[in-house]
């Protein structure tokens, strides 16, 4: 048996769930010792709460506080201008123009030069494996500038 959430039993007994929600836990709690033993139980923290003493200020805080209220203006927001919504991007989309227009610029620069050239076999052979015991996988790298002709 799904037993409900404590919340729900709560919403329950404050008799603040749907029309269709306060029919299913009915049924429900007909049919379940503990569940209504939990709404008694919230039952009886409801009366325990109503029995406390509701403290009393010694004023009235209400009449202090209407004279101010009656006498605040009403503020209202100015009305929207929908025209100058656009002036709110006018910094950032500058950025961002100057950021494509500068991408363009440089990526023409790299197709001018004839583009990229391929490295040669003997500096790629560095990262063959190097044999165990060995220091350099490219003997002829690692005797200096002899190999990177």
């Amino acid at each position: 048996m799904n037993c409900p959430l404590d919340d729900e039993i709560s919403a329950y007994a404050d008799d603040m769930l749907s029309p269709v929600a306060r029919q299913q836990l009915t049924t429900h709690l007909s049919a379940c010792p503990r569940c209504r033993q939990r709404l008694e139980e919230f039952g009886a923290l409801r009366h325990a709460l109503q029995q406390l003493p509701s403290p009393q200020l010694g004023f009235d805080l209400a009449a202090r506080l209407q004279p101010q209220w009656g006498a605040r203006p009403v503020h209202r927001p100015p009305p929207r201008r929908p025209w100058l919504n656009w002036v709110g991007w006018g910094g950032p989309g500058l950025a961002a123009a100057l950021s494509i227009a500068s991408g363009v610029w440089l990526g023409s620069l790299m197709l001018g030069a004839g583009g990229v050239a391929a490295p040669s076999a003997a500096i790629v052979r560095v990262f063959d494996p190097v044999p165990p015991g060995g220091l350099c996988a490219a003997v002829e790298l690692c005797r200096g500038s002899q190999g990177m002709q």
